[in-house]
């Protein structure tokens, strides 16, 4: 009897334990799924941070294209002012260098003291070295056919023996400041007349 005492009492506990255990794996599976649902939770969140984090970064990245660009056009702006004001007083110049050519040109013909004649040429010298530094050169005329992109034409002479439109004489000096004309150079200009020809 004792046995079957025994036995009843085991099979009561087995049958108790079996709803604990039961409750324990609920619990446990419920714990699990939260977990899951946590763990979803934040790979969703850092999805969303990794986005934004994106965006910051395209936005910067388009902020410091924007920039690099607005430094270049500042860049092209200065010096385009540069070059501007620069050819502006060059321009005011040029006449002090006709001038000069012109005291030289005279000195020569006049038979002007040697030493004063040096100093201007010198000086003429110097003047043009500092204008050739700066981009500036004068314009060839000699030889060359009339460009009215480069010359002003003053007068027209006909000489059979010159081609049509070929430079004859340079009655001023043009120049050039960094490939662009900065005064074109007046010069006298041979044109055959079509009768002539005939």
């Amino acid at each position: 009897m004792e046995n079957k005492e025994e036995l009843l009492h085991d099979e009561t506990s087995h049958e108790q334990s079996i709803p604990l255990q039961e409750t324990g794996e609920a619990s446990l599976q419920e714990e699990i799924a939260k977990l899951r649902a946590a763990l979803e939770e934040e790979k969703q969140k850092a999805l969303e941070k990794e986005q934004l984090a994106n965006e910051y970064l395209n936005d910067l990245k388009r902020v410091k294209a924007d920039f690099d660009n607005f430094r270049k056009r500042e860049m092209l702006y200065r010096q385009q002012f540069v070059r501007t004001a620069n050819r502006d007083l060059i321009l005011k110049l040029l006449p002090v260098l006709d001038d000069l050519e012109k005291a030289l040109a005279e000195g020569q013909k006049n038979d002007v003291h040697e030493a004063f004649l040096q100093g201007v040429e010198f000086i003429y010298r110097k003047f043009l070295g500092i204008l050739e530094k700066e981009g500036v050169r004068p314009i060839e005329t000699r030889g060359q056919k009339f460009d009215p992109k480069y010359h002003e034409a003053m007068m027209t002479v006909s000489l059979p023996d010159r081609e049509d439109f070929e430079i004859v004489e340079e009655i001023r000096k043009g120049y050039l400041y960094h490939d662009e004309v900065l005064r074109p150079a007046q010069v006298k200009v041979n044109r055959i007349l079509q009768d002539r020809m005939a």
